[in-house]
């Protein structure tokens, strides 16, 4: 008798998977590039290694694990996205993060948050927290809304800027479907930090609304500049110098 796929999937053995973690790296070490490899550490701050491979590359080198990773169950990909994120090099991230992306709406189900959250805070950047914020967090959210509200006041209240920006960055590409007075309030509980990084996606939120409503958010830059940091709102008016500023 013909094996499901399904079946298939669920056979995957522990050392089939240390055998795609080794041709992963394998096949990132191989097309890396040691000069490159410096010039992007040092972009992060030399908080993180990095084989040395441009994203239009390294995208290409990905889709046979992307493909890969799609036929794999539930358990496995997590598996393999946890111990992708454990290696020392950014590039093994990314590819965590792009698999993620993929297989996000298939294998999403209620408590896979605290799998998120520990993505949010281990080997935390903007570059992977500003992929997971607004892509990951809204898929998760819209099949579990009643999650919401708790979930974005104890990362308003954490005090850890990440979490703090992610309250904020997953309601980036809502669009119509975007809360905007929740919208504000999560602004407004924030607006009183310092952080450049939870500042910076303040004006981001805002910026990126006005696209689509620019009176309300016009308004509410203008009710609320006393409270807001000049930086948020530089970049949250960056598309309204158009647009009458409000009585």
């Amino acid at each position: 008798m013909t094996m499901s796929s399904s079946a298939l999937r669920n056979r995957v053995s522990p050392s089939r998977m240390h055998a795609l973690l080794n041709q992963i790296r394998s096949t990132f070490s191989s097309h890396g590039n040691n000069t490159d490899s410096q010039g992007m550490a040092h972009y992060m701050r030399g908080q993180f290694a990095f084989f040395g491979i441009k994203t239009p590359e390294r995208r290409m080198l990905s889709k046979p694990f992307l493909h890969e990773a799609a036929t794999l169950n539930r358990k496995a990909v997590y598996a393999l996205i946890q111990t992708l994120w454990e290696q020392p090099e950014r590039e093994c991230h990314y590819l965590a993060q792009e698999i993620y992306l993929k297989v996000a709406n298939r294998i999403l189900t209620r408590g896979d948050m605290p799998f998120i959250e520990f993505l949010l805070l281990t080997h935390s950047w903007w570059d992977t927290v500003d992929v997971i914020a607004p892509k990951i967090i809204p898929i998760y959210l819209d099949r579990f809304p009643e999650e919401r509200d708790r979930k974005v006041e104890n990362w308003s209240a954490s005090g850890n800027i990440w979490l703090q920006r992610s309250a904020l960055l997953f309601q980036l590409k809502l669009k119509d479907q975007v809360d905007l007075p929740y919208m504000f309030q999560t602004i407004l509980r924030l607006s009183d930090t310092r952080e450049f990084f939870v500042n910076k996606a303040i004006g981001w939120l805002l910026r990126e609304h006005s696209r689509h409503k620019p009176v309300e958010i016009s308004r509410f830059i203008d009710q609320h500049h006393l409270k807001l940091d000049k930086l948020s709102i530089r970049e949250g008016r960056k598309h309204l110098d158009r647009v009458p500023r409000s009585p």
